[in-house]
């Protein structure tokens, strides 16, 4: 009777593995299906008239962005609620904006 119990025992272990795996594996493969057909809109980032080139955190919510905007590079501060023009950059002709 004890053997027909641990026999029991075994095969529901192995029938809750087997379900486990199936589910996470089912899972897997809908998040990997969500990422591939739903998130297409972020691959068109190139054709954007606004491109972020470069970015420093200061703090956990502040940072400095160098952003470029119809081929004229600006620098901006970036804070929780405010965004502040700090500077443009100069080309390679050493002109620089207002």
């Amino acid at each position: 009777m004890n053997e027909i119990f641990e026999l029991n025992m075994i095969t529901t272990g192995i029938k809750t593995a087997a379900m486990l795996f199936i589910v996470l594996a089912l899972l897997v493969l809908f998040l990997y299906l969500m990422k591939r057909f739903l998130f297409l809109r972020r691959e068109t980032k190139g054709d954007l008239a606004i491109k972020v080139i470069s970015s420093l955190h200061l703090s956990a919510k502040e940072r400095i962005q160098v952003i470029e905007i119809s081929g004229q590079r600006i620098v901006l501060g970036i804070a929780p609620g405010n965004i502040s023009y700090l500077t443009e950059l100069s080309d390679s002709s050493g002109k620089v904006g207002p």
